[in-house]
């Protein structure tokens, strides 16, 4: 009886979870050599193995293979799917990935860092196999550090009823002067039913009582609803450096009674602000310093599993480091997970990166979407406190300098400012540039738009600060990046006397917030003055993280001077 009633708790779990099924494991995989055509006939004997999530190039194989890859997976759908709206979901394909159902094109998508679906309904077979073939391509680059290849984060099937959330989005802002929160809630309903609907959310967040949530609906249409209310802010722990407090939003989507949906996401009370020349966390003046981090590792690739992760950044937490525009493209999940719970505070950023990035012009819809998918995924996360639109832009040119751009900068950073507002009112905005030192009126920067500036050096740091300061008082000045050169791979590596003064300069100035040392880790590359090695070497830890250089221990005493 006790088997019995055992097996009888395994099916009905098994029954709630069924609802999605993970597609990562084993997949076939070959190199574009003869045209897609082949890559949809039922034959895939001669075809390799390849591990997703997981990265191509990681495969001495494929090390050094650029274009497209393509793998190949047969899966069963549940008979028990039937009536389902069932779509395939991918965590991040880099770069361009195109999807195969059974042999019929599903769509394309641009961008090798974010999520994306497909609704696969009308070309499943229930009960039956069926065959599924993804495309991903890895021509597209930018940045100096490896673009590697593949399928690079969990892949999975999930069946919804006609009616879903697609999202939820929570805001909790403390106001001090009135002690008390202000909260608001938008979410996102999608119904796929060719017939209206008038549905119910019911909002839990424990130790609150909250009303329910009427949503009116039309067929095959999405809406937005928000509700906001206030709260005594005594009775709340607010979320920071030392004590990252979570809460948890648990809402349910009903109909007529029953539920058809649900959605469940962590978030933290805390306010991160901009007043005068200084970040203020939580009501209290705060200066930060970080490191950058490259999602890059010779075993792991890009993937970021959640054993690297850790190991990461409780090493970088060691340093003294609390704040960082870690990456020049949106952060795997798990990482933003980790600064969540253990306080570390994000600037996260699309991958449009230099003065002639062919993504840098106004109106872009690819940067577009790139900027809206990141606020839509990452809203929820406390320790996400601004959002850059790209790395070293150069906004306008000077007539003394004499260089023609290929792209509107100026345009592209003054639009999609105002486009990142019009997503997150909650967050501050900020763009990295590489012209704010130079000469030239006020006007060749659309300066009054950020809420800090970011700047990256690797000359005379406390030079150019002072420069940018001058040209452009009243905001704090983050140094988003700080070097002089690769330091080099060997254990005696180590950072210049002249980078050193530099750092302990700048802690001189109210106006600077902090500063970034580029970079935490030595990463694989192929751009231009990359070492034979084939990694540029300007971590203070190896690529392997298996040896910290002499670096290491002077950022960590820079950084501990700092805080003194």
């Amino acid at each position: 009886m006790k088997r019995y009633l055992i097996l009888l708790l395994f099916l009905a779990i098994w029954t709630m979870e069924a609802q999605t099924i993970s597609l990562n494991g084993k997949w076939n995989f070959r190199v574009d050599s003869d045209g897609v055509e082949t890559y949809l006939r039922p034959d895939f004997s001669n075809w390799d193995t390849m591990q997703v999530p997981g990265n191509w190039d990681t495969h001495e194989k494929y090390s050094t293979y650029v274009g497209k890859g393509y793998y190949q997976k047969n899966v069963t759908v549940p008979q028990k799917w039937q009536g389902k709206q069932i779509r395939v979901q991918f965590e991040a394909v880099y770069e361009t990935a195109k999807v195969w159902v059974n042999g019929k094109l599903m769509g394309e998508h641009v961008g090798g860092y974010l999520p994306f679906e497909f609704n696969i309904t009308q070309e499943v077979k229930l009960g039956e196999t069926n065959s599924i073939v993804v495309m991903a391509d890895n021509s597209y680059k930018r940045g100096a550090w490896w673009a590697w290849g593949g399928i690079s984060r969990d892949v999975r099937l999930v069946a919804n009823n006609d009616l879903r959330l697609v999202y939820q989005h929570i805001a909790s802002i403390p106001d001090f002067e009135k002690g008390e929160i202000n909260f608001s809630i938008k979410y996102k309903v999608e119904n796929n039913g060719s017939n209206a609907a008038t549905a119910q959310i019911l909002p839990k967040i424990k130790g609150m009582d909250l009303a329910p949530v009427s949503v009116k609906i039309n067929g095959n249409t999405t809406t937005i609803s928000e509700i906001k209310f206030k709260r005594k802010l005594a009775d709340f722990k607010l979320w920071d450096f030392d004590s990252p407090n979570l809460y948890q939003l648990t809402s349910e989507l009903q109909l007529d009674g029953k539920k058809v949906d649900g959605a469940k996401d962590n978030f933290g009370i805390r306010k991160f602000e901009v007043r005068g020349e200084q970040f203020f966390l939580n009501n209290q003046a705060v200066r930060m310093n970080g490191v950058n981090r490259v999602h890059d590792h010779p075993k792991y690739g890009n993937t970021e599993p959640d054993c690297l992760i850790k190991k990461d950044m409780k090493d970088i937490q060691s340093l003294g480091c609390t704040f960082s525009r870690l990456m020049h493209a949106p952060l795997s999940k798990n990482l933003l997970d980790y600064c969540d719970k253990n306080g570390f505070l994000l600037v996260e950023e699309i991958p449009v990166w230099g003065d002639d990035d062919p993504q840098s012009f106004p109106n872009n819809p690819v940067s577009k979407k790139w900027m809206a998918d990141m606020i839509e995924r990452d809203f929820n996360h406390p320790s996400v406190v601004a959002w850059s639109v790209g790395n070293e832009l150069r906004d306008a040119v000077a007539p003394w300098e004499n260089k023609a751009l290929t792209k509107d900068q100026y345009g592209y950073v003054n639009e999609m400012l105002d486009y990142v507002g019009s997503l997150d009112a909650t967050r501050l905005k900020t763009y990295v540039t590489i012209t704010s030192y130079r000469k030239g009126e006020i006007g060749t920067e659309p300066y009054e738009k950020v809420d800090f500036i970011s700047m990256n050096s690797y000359g005379n740091a406390p030079v150019l600060a002072q420069k940018t300061h001058q040209k452009f008082p009243g905001k704090p000045i983050f140094v988003s990046e700080i070097g002089l050169s690769q330091i080099g791979a060997g254990s005696d590596a180590e950072l210049s006397k002249d980078l050193v003064g530099y750092i302990k300069e700048l802690k001189k100035f109210p106006w600077i917030s902090g500063v970034s040392l580029w970079s935490y880790n030595d990463y694989r590359s192929n751009y231009k003055g990359t070492p034979k090695s084939g990694y540029r070497e300007w971590g203070i830890v190896d690529a392997f993280r298996k040896k910290k250089k002499k670096a290491y221990q002077q950022l960590k005493t820079l950084y501990k001077e700092w805080e003194e």
